[in-house]
């Protein structure tokens, strides 16, 4: 039981990172940022975490992680604008410079024969005045299922970030 307990935190880590923050993305710092872009296009690119963490409570099994992983923001359709990075797409709309996520946003990863379902109760990403870096707030719930164990977490992040390329 134990040894499932654990792989599910594991699979859960880098699931929640996936809806959460910045998953999947290139470390690659080719490019320049556009300090002159306006409205929602100052979001769009490939942002690189400078810090954050993310921790996960898991029936009192409280475990942190770093936030290592960019994220890509992109024009929304539906919404403003669409986190790209991962499996999981976080929709968002821009109110001056911050994207807050549209309301009961979820996603399902299957990791083997791991079931994991997010529900993403809040997230912002607000930039700075000169819209090269940023932080994110994210928190919400996962549920793991596994072998007839089911699993809710729930998980709270928050990162800065600088942008890499458009």
């Amino acid at each position: 039981m134990r040894i499932l307990f654990s792989r599910l935190l594991r699979v859960l880590a880098i699931s929640t990172v996936v809806l959460a923050g910045g998953a999947c993305g290139s470390s690659d710092k080719t490019g320049s940022p556009d300090a002159g872009a306006t409205g929602n296009s100052r979001f769009v690119g490939i942002w690189h975490p400078t810090s954050g963490s993310v921790t996960y409570n898991c029936g009192g099994a409280i475990t942190p992680d770093t936030v290592t992983d960019n994220l890509t923001w992109a024009a929304g359709v539906g919404s403003d604008l669409v986190q790209t990075s991962g499996s999981c797409v976080v929709k968002a709309n821009v109110v001056s410079s911050t994207a807050s996520a549209l309301p009961s946003q979820t996603c399902n990863i299957q990791s083997g024969t791991t079931n994991i379902t997010i529900a993403l109760a809040a997230y912002t990403f607000s930039l700075s005045a000169d819209g090269l870096t940023a932080t994110e707030s994210a928190s919400g719930n996962a549920t793991l299922s596994d072998s007839g164990l089911t699993v809710t977490c729930t998980y709270n992040e928050t990162a800065s970030y600088t942008k890499i390329s458009q």
